[in-house]
């Protein structure tokens, strides 16, 4: 063997091994962490599984506190109605200036317990789709806050919903799947197309 051969074997680097190479403890530690974190987080925000069921279980209201109807428009209506009420054009329906939103208030309960689907027009122009029914996410006291919220924001001018117009609703058709823009015509009135 030369003296070059001995060198070129120096500059190799060894060959790999398998072993038990255990994780950085700093790594494990952050991950245990996190998993306490997300646990709290889940916890605190959805009430599962201490309250045991998911974060769309209505939460009791005691009853000398009220229902701020914009916050439940927010947090339910905005996404697809816009937060200024003028929807989506071609796509959700304005409820500013609207005549299903200012019309009968037990029309307004319906579609938001029982949901919509179909055909509506709404200041003209036909809307064709589906809104989800939020009666199995609401109380009671939410629809009818947002209700009154809608029938008096963004210049519509129509009277309060109160709790009870929202409970004879929703037991007078309870288990109901969505409307249809005629179902509710015949059922509460509406405006004619």
């Amino acid at each position: 063997m030369t003296d070059n051969d001995d060198g070129a074997q120096r500059r190799e680097q060894p060959e790999p091994t398998e072993g038990d190479r255990p994780v950085p403890r700093a790594v494990l530690l952050l991950v245990a962490g996190l998993v306490v974190w997300g646990t709290g987080y889940i916890v605190a925000h959805t009430g599962w599984p201490l309250a045991g069921g998911d974060s769309r279980t209505p939460v009791a209201v005691a009853d000398n506190s009220s229902v701020s109807g914009e916050t439940v428009y927010n947090n339910t209506c905005a996404a697809c109605h816009q937060a200024g009420g003028t929807g989506i054009p071609g796509s959700f329906p304005p409820l500013a200036d609207s005549d299903w939103v200012t019309g009968e208030p037990t029309a307004v309960v319906a579609i938001v317990s029982h949901g919509l689907q179909g055909d509506i027009e709404v200041g003209g122009e036909t809307y064709s789709g589906a809104m989800p029914a939020f009666g199995g996410q609401l109380s009671n006291r939410e629809i009818a806050a947002v209700a009154s919220y809608v029938r008096s924001s963004w210049g519509n001018e129509a009277s309060a919903v109160d709790t009870e117009t929202v409970e004879s609703v929703r037991s007078d058709h309870d288990g109901r799947g969505p409307w249809t823009a005629d179902e509710l015509r015949t059922a509460f009135g509406g405006p004619d197309t």
